[in-house]
């Protein structure tokens, strides 16, 4: 055993000392597992290629798990990831922190441009003294205002100085980028940003031609794909589904990833609503998975919840974009997030979010009527061929890295 972990201490003394020899010009910072079955792994990769493109030599700092290793070398991108153990959220951030700070000392002075999502990261790249690259501080969401929904017991004094390093992040960032124009919006009126501030929405790739049909999946479905956080409104679309429930080869197909007891507590859920029966679940799929199950989906539906994370800090739905570019019928929360993506009746269908009832039947009007349901859908395409792309965003993106030099 001995030689073993000798054999295992020299392998890790390699990889340092190949990390430290290394002049990185870009870095990327994400407090996310990477790759993972979730919409923020899509947005990392795409904006991640794009930094590692515009400034080549590029570093990818991210969470792993068991399943991936802590170094690993793609094309000519290196990726190093912290892996814990620590389930405290609180104390894996103050791992991160530190983890970036061990990172980023060695090759500060080669950096160009530094790329973060997140205060922990980002408060480690302010924290770097006599430090000579620019920053963009990418803003998707606000720990401060999420950490609530999922963490009842944070108290206010630990969400006051996580609202102090976003407002540092904010502040001292050399250029700030959020997806939507409701974040922008957020970041104006509750922050008081007043440099610019670039929106960029999320994207994706309209397909050549379609995936074949899972073999396993049922002949009429719908479809609901991505996290199950409460705010994503899976509660509204179960009781839904009872409302539906005279459809009989009618389906829910769920492609969702989460932890392990919001996944338990949904499974009992649809069992005491009498519902298992209409769900299929597919637990964390990779994207190039659940992609041949969204092709063939009759609806594909994002609940959103009129909450304080959805309506006022608002956020860009991936799962909206994806369903478009797919050319897959969308019904959806009428929020003003939603609203950035969809036109009512033009490139889908909106209801009042919370309403269960609004939405079985906005569901069984678009089966019925499937001609106006291609016809949003396919407009739905064309706008996702002219405005949301990821191509479009990227090049977006690299305006904002060309007016840093």
């Amino acid at each position: 055993m001995k030689i073993i972990e000798r054999i295992y201490e020299q392998i890790d003394s390699m990889q340092q000392n190949v990390m430290n020899d290394e002049q990185f010009r870009s870095l990327y910072i994400a407090f996310d597992t990477f790759p993972a079955p979730k919409g923020a792994a899509v947005h990392i990769r795409e904006f991640a290629a794009t930094l590692f493109n515009y400034h080549p030599d590029g570093l990818l700092l991210a969470l792993g798990n068991d399943e991936l290793p802590a170094w690993q070398v793609e094309d000519s991108i290196q990726i190093k990831r912290l892996v814990s153990e620590e389930n405290n959220f609180l104390l894996r951030t103050m791992q991160f922190y530190d983890f970036v700070r061990e990172q980023i000392e060695p090759i500060k002075n080669s950096l160009r441009i530094v790329h973060f999502r997140d205060p922990w990261g980002g408060s480690a790249v302010m924290d770097t003294k006599d430090r000579n690259f620019k920053t963009v501080f990418e803003v998707n969401a606000f720990p401060s205002v999420e950490l609530p929904a999922r963490y009842s017991g944070v108290g206010s004094d630990t969400l006051g100085k996580i609202r102090k390093l976003e407002e540092r992040c904010l502040l001292e960032a050399d250029s700030i980028i959020c997806p939507s124009q409701t974040i922008k919006n957020f970041l104006i009126n509750e922050f008081r940003v007043r440099k610019n501030i670039e929106v960029i929405h999320n994207g994706a790739e309209i397909p050549e031609s379609l995936p074949p049909k899972p073999l396993q999946a049922p002949e009429n479905y719908l479809i609901y794909f991505g996290a199950v956080q409460s705010w994503q409104g899976i509660e509204v679309l179960f009781k839904a589904m009872k409302f539906l429930r005279d459809i009989d080869d009618l389906k829910l197909v769920l492609c969702v990833s989460g932890s392990k007891p919001r996944l338990k507590y949904l499974a009992k859920l649809a069992e005491r609503m009498e519902i298992s029966s209409q769900l299929v679940w597919n637990y964390k799929m990779k994207q190039n998975e659940f992609l041949p199950w969204l092709a063939h989906a009759k609806i594909s539906l994002a609940p959103l919840v009129e909450c304080t994370r959805n309506l006022v800090q608002g956020c860009c739905p991936l799962k909206i974009v994806e369903s478009m570019a797919y050319s897959v019928p969308v019904v959806a929360s009428d929020l003003p997030v939603v609203r950035e993506l969809i036109e009512h009746k033009k490139e889908g269908w909106l209801v009042r979010p919370d309403r269960p009832s609004e939405l079985a039947r906005a569901i069984r009007l678009l089966l019925l009527h499937s001609s106006q349901a291609e016809a949003m859908a396919k407009n739905a395409q064309a706008k996702v061929s002219d405005q949301l792309s990821w191509a479009f965003s990227r090049s977006r993106l690299e305006k904002v890295y060309a007016k840093l030099g």
